[in-house]
């Protein structure tokens, strides 16, 4: 192990914050984000998968996973989800910050600080500092007999995979299992690493309003050579498999565009997800390790069966399944810190009574923190020798710390297991309404059918009137409902359509044409057809009779964004994104909007004019005129008959979010990221109304059912409803603790409903501005929300892979 490397520095110095193992980069590799289940190795201070347990194995990307792949059954109960356990930065004892005022150690929660800039003083030889925007969220596993089990019966398969399939070089014990993640947005780090005394490194944090490139340091100067730094790159999206890119832009034209907001544009990256910023850069990991003595080939027999992967009971003591080769493997990666490694060799070095030693041993980053409660030693090892820990056998020849999950005895009768037939199902405990906590078989695999008639679940947790639908195996960014209330459609990042009942929210029927994520979707006025939009370059009309293929549009080569039916029935108007990214000279950027016949799938028209990407195209109620907004902060009328560019309206000094025609298709009103929503006449072009209320972007924006009103939701946190003629401010929103990516009016303008803090929807009555009783239960970014025809009830979906639908207290039944 080189000492001396930054990356085992970092993580030598940050470990003992008791997070789990700090990432020199946390940012998601080509294989995507860490996750709990995650198989996989460090390198270099980076972790790289090789799959996730959690997932079936249709659902796993990239190289695939072992032969005899089970997956992962995973006990809800042990999952845990702490929100802001890192506040603002860390340091470790031997490094001093200094703001920009000369204060030393900043706030814990001032993110202000940081944009003033930040000087990082090391006072020893060695020291590392991290900090993150916005605070950091904690996802962990607690510690569990069934993941270790799992990791002993599978690790035998992982290995041969990994250097027989992947030709990695690898050894039995580089491979860790990932039972924890600590998450932020956006970051940077360092590393003091030289042999001399002193030392500082100074930084300008200019701080954005997203998570794409928030930070933007420029180092002032490194008073020594021995210290390096990290911070996002730039380059990288911050949701990765989160959304389309929409964030290619080209330079406006006009005079009036300036170097600033040029480079402004450009740095947008601007990567608005369907969800708005996502927690993706993993700084921290948990891990479990497994080490067996080179010289052993012992076989040990597990319990681990098709329906049971990951749970035994204590009396089987693991004797049929899958064995484990107690040969160590191969020569391995360059080693890296490893606090882990360090618990696995003082074991194997146990002597016993009877003067035998463990044939093997497991461990992980929690039994460390259990052992060293107060306070992590700078040197485990020789903590360890002077404490002597007991250890315990956890099965025939393989031991762990007395401190680990076998030494407490849990309560097997209180697990309740669910299906792993798809990871994002793990975000919510499943069970019958007759559900008894002392029945042992609860959640069995045999048992995974719908408790109800109807094809709807029940789930722990779930509010009084809400259906909880976990049928999905991804994020979920788009939902309708049907115009006549009979269906609700989901579509995901696992490829799926699902189409549910209206009413109880069982499935009716899942559409699987698809083969990459489904990003949008819209019901015909009649209900009778279903158009899809996915990442595969296909958007698909289907027949809700027959669950069948009708048409696909033509000559679709580019993501599908945006869909949406005319009001007649007969045409469709999308807008798209580049199929590639970057985009390729094959497959150049898409700046266009089109229009299709909605029964042929015939492309109409190509409506071209927008120099950057199109962030939404709608009709009008009329049937007219179509609507489009872009990344190149104009927005644009067009014959919708002819497809010939009507009027151009200019004016907004950013990327126009979002656009909307009035009841009576003369006005348009839109959103933008210069913080200002306006309303524009759709035969002039003339701006109406200009409303300076928001101090973020403007993400989405509406007109009321009526047209008195306009709605605008913000970056900022707040919703705001102001009267469409004058601009006045009527009421302002402002309980949702998080930028608000979605909302939408009630059909007869009654309420407006909107995604909050803590991932809750939000209610309010537009007639008194009071808020309804926040609607929780999703574990992750509200999506998408829509009313039902009739107004009473609420679909919601979620980057937890969840769809629910609420019933309004006011009119509940």
């Amino acid at each position: 192990m080189d000492a001396t490397a930054a990356y085992n520095v970092y993580a030598e110095q940050l470990f003992p914050f008791k997070h789990g193992y700090p990432l020199w980069h946390p940012e998601p590799t080509k294989h995507g984000e860490v996750e709990i289940g995650d198989v996989g190795y460090f390198r270099e201070g980076g972790f790289y998968r090789l799959f996730n347990t959690t997932r079936p194995r249709e659902m796993q990307q990239h190289f695939g996973v072992p032969d005899h792949y089970t997956p992962f059954v995973v006990n809800q109960y042990l999952l845990n989800e702490s929100k802001d356990v890192i506040k603002t930065q860390l340091t470790s004892r031997s490094v001093k910050t200094v703001d920009a005022s000369g204060n030393v150690s900043v706030s814990a929660g001032s993110i202000e600080a940081i944009g003033g800039g930040l000087k990082f003083t090391c006072q020893r030889e060695r020291g590392a500092f991290l900090f993150v925007r916005p605070a950091a969220d904690s996802y962990q596993m607690h510690q569990s007999r069934s993941f270790s089990r799992y990791m002993m019966t599978q690790i035998d398969e992982w290995y041969h995979f990994a250097t027989d399939r992947l030709d990695l070089d690898l050894a039995r014990e580089d491979i860790i299992f990932v039972s924890g993640t600590v998450k932020t947005e956006d970051w940077g780090l360092g590393a003091f690493t030289h042999q001399g005394s002193g030392g500082e490194i100074s930084f300008q944090a200019n701080v954005g309003p997203f998570a794409q490139g928030s930070f933007n340091f420029n180092r002032a100067h490194m008073v020594t050579s021995g210290a390096e730094w990290r911070t996002k790159p730039l380059d990288r999206p911050s949701s990765v498999l989160s959304s389309p890119v929409v964030g290619l832009i080209a330079a406006p034209e006009s005079e009036e565009s300036s170097s600033s907001s040029l480079a402004s544009a450009s740095s947008l990256s601007l990567q608005r997800t369907q969800s708005g910023g996502r927690k993706d850069q993993s700084v921290f990991l948990h891990y479990y390790k497994l080490k067996t003595r080179w010289w052993r080939n012992k076989v040990i027999r597990a319990a681990a069966g098709p329906n049971d992967p990951g749970h035994a009971s204590e009396d089987e003591d693991l004797e049929e399944g899958t064995s484990l080769d107690m040969s160590s493997g191969g020569a391995g990666v360059e080693q890296a810190y490893d606090p882990v490694g360090f618990i696995l060799d003082y074991i194997l070095d146990y002597m016993l009574e009877d003067g035998t030693q463990a044939d093997a041993a497991i461990a992980s980053t929690g039994h460390l923190y259990d052992l060293f409660a107060d306070d992590v030693p700078d040197d485990i090892p020789a903590a360890l020798q002077k404490l002597q820990p007991p250890i315990v056998f956890v099965h025939d020849r393989v031991a762990a710390l007395a401190c680990a999950e076998w030494a407490e005895e849990l309560d097997d009768q209180a697990e309740v297991v669910q299906s792993a037939r798809a990871f994002q199902k793990q975000k919510a405990t499943e069970v019958d309404p007759s559900f008894d906590e002392g029945d042992t078989n609860a959640g069995d695999g045999d048992n995974d059918e719908p408790s109800k008639a109807d094809g709807s679940r029940q789930y722990a947790g779930a509010d009084a009137g809400t259906a909880l639908l976990m049928d999905h195996a991804g994020s979920v960014p788009c939902i309708a409902w049907s115009p006549d209330g009979r269906y609700i459609a989901s579509g995901s990042e696992d490829t799926t359509v699902i189409l549910r009942d209206g009413v109880t929210g069982g499935i009716v029927h899942k559409l699987e044409e698809h083969t990459d994520a489904v990003w949008a979707l819209a019901f015909s006025p009649d209900s009778k057809y279903l158009v899809t939009g996915a990442s595969d370059r296909r958007a698909l009309i289907w027949e809700i009779a027959s669950f069948s293929i009708v048409a696909e549009l033509e000559d679709c080569n580019s993501v599908v964004q945006t869909i949406q039916y005319s009001h007649d029935g007969k045409r469709l108007v999308t807008s798209s994104v580049a199929s590639t990214d970057p985009p390729s000279v094959a497959t150049p950027a898409d700046f266009s909007v089109r229009l299709w016949d909605a029964k042929s799938g015939a492309l109409l028209n190509t409506m071209e004019g927008h120099t950057a990407v199109v962030m939404n195209a709608v009709f009008s109620p009329d049937d007219r005129r179509i609507a489009s907004c872009s990344a190149d902060y104009t927005a644009k009328i067009w014959d919708a008959q002819t497809g010939t560019l009507y009027r151009t309206l200019e004016g907004h000094r950013g990327l126009v979010w979002s656009i909307a025609f009035d009841p009576e298709s003369r006005r348009v009103v839109t959103g933008s990221e210069d913080m200002t929503s306006r309303v524009w006449s759709a035969e002039t072009g003339e701006a109406l109304v200009n409303m300076y209320e928001h101090t973020g972007g403007v993400w989405g924006v509406a007109f009321s059912p009526d047209g008195k009103r306009v709605m605008s939701a913000s970056s900022d946190g707040t919703l705001k409803l102001c009267n469409s003629y004058t601009g006045e401010v009527e009421y302002t929103f402002e309980r949702h603790d998080a930028l608000v990516n979605t909302a939408v009016f009630s059909p007869d303008g009654k309420y407006v409903a909107s995604s909050g803090g803590e991932n809750e929807v939000l209610v309010w009555d537009t007639r008194t501005g009071i808020s309804l009783p926040p609607m929780s239960g999703h574990i992750d970014k509200v999506t998408a929300l829509q009313f039902s025809p009739e107004g009473n009830r609420l679909v919601s979906a979620s980057d937890d892979g969840s769809v629910r639908i609420w019933v309004l207290p006011e009119v509940e039944g």
